[in-house]
């Protein structure tokens, strides 16, 4: 198989930022990859909300921003919460491959951050 091979990927991502900070350079590294990129919370932020869509450009990538809830007084969605908010924003098709936040990054401070990741 080559760096150039074709695949299906999701990203799933807490934040705006976070695509470009955990995935971009992968992302950027396999141009022939076709990456649709989940961002479950602050769609309503229309600053950050902006930086996301711009990001999705210089990705060549397709996305969209869910609109949980993570400001520091946060409530912990249960699991199924979660499972339910990104199945709303995921096309409903195969991917090859799926990003998301490391389940083992002990630096990974983010309540929301945790939640996505598992």
């Amino acid at each position: 198989m080559t760096l150039l091979s074709t695949k299906t990927v999701a990203v799933i991502v807490a934040h705006p930022d976070d695509e470009t900070l955990w995935s971009g350079g992968t992302i950027l590294s396999h141009p022939a990859w076709q990456s649709f990129i989940v961002c479950l919370c602050r769609g309503n932020d229309k600053d950050r909300s902006s930086r996301f869509y711009s990001s999705l450009k210089i990705l060549k990538s397709e996305g969209i921003m869910g609109d949980l809830d993570d400001g520091p007084e946060q409530k912990p969605l249960t699991g199924n919460e979660v499972e339910q908010a990104i199945l709303h924003l995921i096309p409903a098709k195969h991917f090859d491959l799926i990003i998301t936040h490391n389940p083992v990054n002990t630096q990974d401070i983010s309540g929301m951050r945790k939640q996505v990741k598992q």
